[in-house]
C-alpha cells in the first residue's frame, strides 16, 4: 500500500459522514470505481484508445451507475436521477458523491490535478451551484454545445436544489487505464482560495481493492 494512503477513514471523512459511514466509503468508493472500468473494459476488450476517451469522457455514465449500486443502500443514503440520464448521485448525509475521472496515470494524486480544468457539465453546475463562490479559471477548458447534456444537468441540479438543508460536495476522483484498471481513487472537498480560484479544502487518497484473480478454467475430458 502506498505511504499516503491511510489505515483507516480519516478524521475528516468520519467527521463529514460519521464512523460506519466513513468505513463503509473507505473501501466502497474504489470498488465503485473499479467496477466500472472492469465493466467497460469486459464490455469492449479490443477498443483500448476508444476506452481512455470514454474514461476520460465525463458523460460516461457507469461510474455514476455503480456508486449508485454501491452506496445507495447505506444507511440515511438517498438516489438523485432523472429519467432517461446518464446521471444518477448519491446524497449521504448531506454530501452528493460526484465521480470524475482526474487522469490515467498511478503517479498522480487528485491533490495533484488542477481543480476544475477537466470538469464536465455536472460537477460546474453543482459547484457553482452548491460549492463554494469562485470565479472561472482562466486555463478551464470550455465545454462543448450539447443541448442534451445541458438539459439533463438542468434537471438533475433543479432536483438536489430542492433539498434543504443545501447540501456540500464531495468529488470521488479516480484514475485508471483500460490495460491497467483503476490506479488511484480519492475522495475530496473543493474550497474557494482569496482571489476566488478553486482548491482542495481536504483530500484522501483511498486505497485500492484487491486485485481480481482469474479462476483457472477446469479442463473438460471426452
Amino acid at each position: 500500500m502506498r505511504p499516503d494512503v491511510l489505515v483507516g477513514p480519516s478524521e475528516w471523512l468520519i467527521e463529514q459522514f460519521g464512523d460506519k459511514i466513513a468505513d463503509e466509503l473507505w473501501t466502497r468508493v474504489p470498488e465503485a470505481l473499479s467496477t466500472a472500468i472492469d465493466r467497460e473494459v469486459h464490455a469492449h476488450p479490443a477498443m483500448t484508445q476508444t476506452m481512455e476517451r470514454v474514461l476520460a469522457n465525463p458523460r460516461w455514465g457507469l461510474p455514476y451507475e455503480e456508486l449508485v449500486l454501491f452506496l445507495g443502500a447505506l444507511p440515511g443514503a438517498e438516489i438523485i436521477s432523472v429519467p432517461r440520464s446518464v446521471y444518477q448521485l448519491v446524497l449521504i448525509n448531506g454530501h452528493v458523491i460526484v465521480p470524475w475521472c482526474y487522469g490515467q496515470s498511478a503517479r498522480v494524486s487528485m491533490r495533484d490535478a488542477e481543480v476544475g480544468r477537466s470538469f464536465g457539465r455536472l460537477a460546474r453546475e453543482l459547484l457553482r451551484r452548491f460549492g463554494p463562490p469562485w470565479r472561472r479559471s482562466p486555463v478551464e477548458a470550455p465545454l462543448p454545445l450539447d443541448s442534451v447534456d445541458e438539459r439533463e444537468v438542468a434537471k438533475i441540479c433543479g432536483a438536489i436544489a430542492r433539498i434543504v438543508p443545501k447540501p456540500e460536495v464531495v468529488i470521488a476522483g479516480f484514475a485508471g487505464a483500460p490495460n491497467l484498471g483503476l490506479l488511484r481513487a480519492c475522495l475530496g472537498e473543493i474550497k474557494s482560495t482569496d482571489n476566488g480560484m478553486l482548491s482542495w479544502s481536504h483530500l484522501d487518497d483511498l486505497p485500492l481493492p484487491p486485485p481480481v484473480i482469474p479462476r483457472p478454467r477446469r479442463m473438460q475430458f471426452p
